[in-house]
């Protein structure tokens, strides 16, 4: 049960991270056509990458963690 909170903290902490990022640092008007009849597409598609990578951040950094546990339990 506390590594299923563990491993959903760790991707909705990716994934909030990952967006609040692209929101901020990213100018989307340089990259695509933003207009008003696109705006909610375009944010969409910020969600969508966010959730990509955010939760291939997430599995990345629990990987290394499940490797670091195994790692001490076979020194031990």
């Amino acid at each position: 049960m506390i590594q299923l909170f563990f491993t959903l903290s760790s991707h909705m902490f990716f994934i909030y991270l990952v967006f609040q990022l692209l929101k901020d640092l990213v100018k989307w008007n340089q990259i695509l056509k933003v207009t008003k009849e696109n705006a909610g597409k375009v944010r969409l598609l910020v969600a969508l990458i966010s959730l990509g990578l955010g939760y291939l951040i997430s599995s990345f950094f629990l990987s290394l963690f499940q490797l670091w546990q195994e790692a001490v339990r076979g020194l031990l």
